[in-house]
């Protein structure tokens, strides 16, 4: 096991194949790196590594705090978002900073993805802030069909500081391991949703006495001593005390 290599090589894996098949390989290839910038799924950065030649590659970044809190869509959808960034870079004439112009958004309808500054149908397709929803039954969503096929997709690593996604049977948790979708509504109901298996965070011996409470509603997390009485303030609903040492198997509802 070289955990380096299994989780690299698989967005290697997925910057090629969007490329290959969204972007007629017409992307250079660029420097795949992680970030835990808060509230940021990625983001792309022109020339931003260079090496002892002075030659210069581009950075794209994906955030894996994201990819248990999110259905795996979320996380292709990004990468496509990002590259069409590099793609206006190289080929497109690029607004200042940040800014989502109209021949970006252009790109990203190509690529079957319509941008949305609400992430829903309607909203605002050009912006500072920007969002995107696959378009339906459009060419991004049937090529990440075909590509979760690749058997690199049981390799993704997750934090363990946040809820963990099981992709497939490599969770070392017999009993929870699910079956690998296989007809074309099964692999498109796993894109948008999937199992997750809580387990313990991180903590170190002194956070050994603390309790993780829930609120059900809300989707909601708290720690504190045990035995508490936790109202939550948006829904009013009282926590539940979940021991850090259990293990739960939930769904995760359809976020479309």
């Amino acid at each position: 096991m070289k955990p380096t290599l299994e989780f690299y090589n698989l967005f290697q894996f997925i910057y090629d194949y969007l490329n290959e098949n969204l972007f007629s390989n017409q992307l250079p290839n660029c420097m795949i790196v992680i970030t835990r910038k808060n509230r940021t799924f990625g983001y792309y950065s022109k020339e931003r590594w260079v090496n002892k030649e002075k030659l210069m590659t581009d950075e794209l970044a994906i955030n894996p705090m994201f990819f248990s809190k999110y259905p795996l869509i979320e996380m292709l959808q990004t990468m496509g978002h990002e590259m069409c960034h590099l793609w206006q870079d190289h080929f497109g004439r690029p607004s200042r900073r940040s800014y989502h112009n109209k021949e970006w958004g252009n790109k990203m309808i190509s690529i079957g993805l319509m941008p949305s500054n609400t992430g829903k149908p309607g909203g605002k397709k050009t912006g500072q802030q920007m969002m995107d929803y696959p378009i339906e039954n459009g060419i991004f969503i049937k090529t990440c069909a075909e590509m979760i096929k690749n058997p690199l997709f049981e390799k993704l690593w997750y934090d363990r500081t946040t809820t963990i996604k099981i992709l497939n049977t490599n969770s070392g948790i017999s009993d929870l391991q699910e079956e690998k979708p296989n007809t074309e509504e099964e692999i498109i109901e796993f894109l948008y949703s999937t199992f997750t298996v809580e387990q313990p965070l991180l903590t170190s011996s002194s956070d050994s006495s603390k309790s993780k409470y829930t609120c059900h509603n809300c989707d909601l997390n708290v720690w504190g001593k045990p035995q508490l009485s936790i109202i939550c303030g948006e829904c009013g609903a009282d926590f539940e005390e979940i021991s850090i040492n259990s293990i739960t198997l939930e769904s995760i509802n359809n976020n479309f």
